[in-house]
């Protein structure tokens, strides 16, 4: 007797030309939809998320120690260079080198545009430089004499090719230049004015462009020789800090707090990770899968009612059948496990489907985005918002478990309520009304 449940509800879901089958395989396509929309969407959500991570730690500073603004009772802070072989002694740190970073202004062929830059020594122990020459696409990573890496895309917008000479001006210095310019009274004579304006001047430098790099990978930063950076910063030979590659860049913050409370770091020195660089964009793409994940949950609620209204109809065709087990013996728990039984296979047979489409369209999701964007015009994955060139994606099981026991679960409590309806009847009354 304990089979029987499960061989009814096979019995009930055997193909006939009914109204029953149909509303059966509407309710399990509804399953296979939502959780195929939930396995894709979750695999692109959890690829995005990962290979931004990845991107980063591939060209962002692991951590940065910089010197902040002391006071004039402040204890005088140590040199830069000291501390800069304090740290690359411990053992957690692959490499500490001393950078100069900020704003330049980068002109060619009378297109001017800003661009933020880091500037840093061509040393054999550098560990930033070293992975950066992963993502160069043109050129060669020189950093020796007067040159200037740049992004391709930013290369492409000023419309500079590998060899050309571009004049790099210091943002301070334009700045100046304007405010002197707007100071000048509008009434001066000309000569006057021409005498003013010869007196403002602005620090530029012509560099050779002699890298680009990929900006998908590696972002929108340049990147020039520390002494020019210095310079164009007025930093003269001090630095804007000293950055830091680890060997566990995903525990940088505990790690970084640590050093800073044994004393690693003066007071006079504070830090920041790559993590809180970017912590604003990497807690949106964590809030972008939760929200998304709360939405398509509605997909699979509409599905486990489709289910909950095939075991209605179910139970409403079966009443005389279900009067006749009862009369016979049958068990409440024993009618009801025939219903939950049959939404259960819908739910399965749905969820192994859905995972099928799941991953088939995950395997063609780029030649999809590319026909979407050749039929609408429009990019569905930009990437100058994502900074990936294709749409990545990953599988956690997880998230597939997740999925899966989410979907069958629905299912199974949707048909619950109307099989314990079912189980309910009065034999007498159910004859009487099947009759």
């Amino acid at each position: 007797m304990n089979s029987a449940p499960l061989f009814l509800a096979l019995r009930y879901l055997r193909p006939t030309r009914s109204f029953i089958s149909v509303i059966t395989v509407i309710s399990m396509l509804g399953v296979m939809l939502g959780v195929g929309v939930l396995v894709f969407v979750m695999s692109v959500f959890s690829g995005w998320q990962r290979e931004f991570r990845q991107m980063l730690i591939g060209f962002e500073p692991h951590a940065m120690v910089q010197p902040m603004n002391s006071r004039d009772d402040a204890p005088k802070s140590p040199d830069w260079r000291e501390l800069r072989k304090t740290l690359a002694a411990r053992p957690e740190v692959v490499s500490a080198v001393p950078v100069a970073e900020g704003v330049v202004v980068v002109e060619n062929e009378g297109n001017l545009q800003g661009v933020s830059v880091i500037g840093m020594a061509d040393e054999a122990d550098n560990g930033l430089l070293q992975k950066l020459r992963k993502h160069l696409k043109e050129g060669k990573f020189d950093l020796q004499g007067d040159s200037i890496v740049l992004s391709d895309k930013f290369a492409r917008e000023i419309g500079a090719k590998i060899g050309d000479t571009l004049v790099v001006h210091a943002a301070d210095s334009v700045n100046q230049f304007i405010r002197q310019v707007r100071e000048i009274p509008e009434d001066t004579e000309e000569k006057k004015r021409a005498e003013a304006l010869d007196n403002v001047t602005v620090l530029s430098k012509d560099l050779t462009l002699v890298a680009t790099l990929r900006a998908d990978t590696a972002g929108l930063r340049g990147y020039v020789p520390l002494h020019i950076a210095q310079e164009f910063f007025n930093l003269e030979s001090n630095v804007s800090g000293i950055e830091l590659e680890l060997k566990d860049p995903d525990n940088a913050e505990p790690l970084m707090d640590a050093i800073y409370r044994s004393s690693g770091i003066p007071e006079t020195w504070g830090w920041r990770t790559w993590v809180q660089e970017h912590g604003m964009m990497l807690e949106s793409v964590e809030n972008q899968r939760t929200m998304m994940w709360f939405l398509l949950l509605f997909i699979m609620l509409v599905a486990a009612i489709c289910v909950m209204n095939t075991t209605i109809t179910v139970t409403v065709k079966k009443r005389r059948e279900i009067g006749i087990l009862t009369a016979l013996g049958t068990r409440a728990w024993q009618i009801i496990a025939i219903f939950v039984s049959q939404a259960g296979i819908v739910a399965l047979f749905g969820v192994v489907a859905g995972l099928g489409g799941g991953f088939f369209f995950l395997g063609i999701r780029n030649w999809l985005r590319d026909q979407i964007a050749t039929l609408t015009g429009r990019d569905i994955f930009p990437q100058d918002i994502y900074f990936l060139s294709s749409i990545p994606a990953h599988t956690n099981l997880g998230d597939l478990l997740t999925i899966c026991t989410t979907a069958v679960a629905l299912c199974l409590m949707a048909a619950l309520v109307p099989a314990w309806f079912a189980a309910r009847v009065d034999p007498a009354v159910a004859l009487r009304d099947g009759g």
